[in-house]
């Protein structure tokens, strides 16, 4: 039987990310999260809620760390409502008075990282969209104002804490 080298394959893995663009590192650190435990106030490769997710993301992509919520997330940070094809963005789900109560980023065409109660899975926005609209939810789908992130970074606008596992990953 022959044992997979690890080390070998993360700094493949490493080489790999390094070469990718914003956007590919965004979609690829949310598929890294792919069918991790919903972890409510989290943060982490290991369990987050929705925000937390779109907020990791984020941070391994472009390098700014923000720690929001998805009301926040829709009506600061992704306010571009016609985003280019292939820029970073994210689906919202919003409530009768403007307010989004759930985010989800794009990891390709129509396609969703949905972090919710039952872990993190992968989905068409169709369906969940239908989910939502059932409950009297709409969808916008938004890009990333990148320059707002970064002003909110420099500032150090994180609404939250931490949570204590997220320094394991972190210089």
């Amino acid at each position: 039987m022959m044992g997979l080298k690890w080390k070998a394959v993360f700094d493949n893995e490493k080489r790999e990310f390094d070469r990718m663009t914003e956007v590919e590192k965004f979609r690829y650190f949310l598929l890294l999260q792919y069918n991790s435990p919903y972890g409510w106030g989290k943060e982490n490769p290991e369990s987050s809620d929705c925000s937390g997710a779109v907020c990791l993301a984020l941070c391994a992509a472009t390098g700014y760390f923000i720690r929001t919520t998805a009301d926040d997330l829709f009506k600061r940070v992704f306010t571009v409502q016609k985003p280019a094809a292939g820029s970073i963005t994210a689906a919202f789900f919003v409530d009768g008075s403007g307010k989004a109560g759930h985010v989800a980023g794009f990891v390709g065409d129509g396609v969703i990282l949905n972090s919710q109660e039952g872990g993190a899975q992968v989905k068409g926005l169709e369906g969940i969209s239908s989910w939502f609209w059932n409950k009297g939810v709409t969808t916008a789908v938004r890009g990333l104002d990148r320059e707002v992130l970064a002003r909110l970074a420099d500032e150090g606008k994180t609404r939250f804490g931490l949570d204590s596992e997220l320094s394991y990953y972190f210089d």
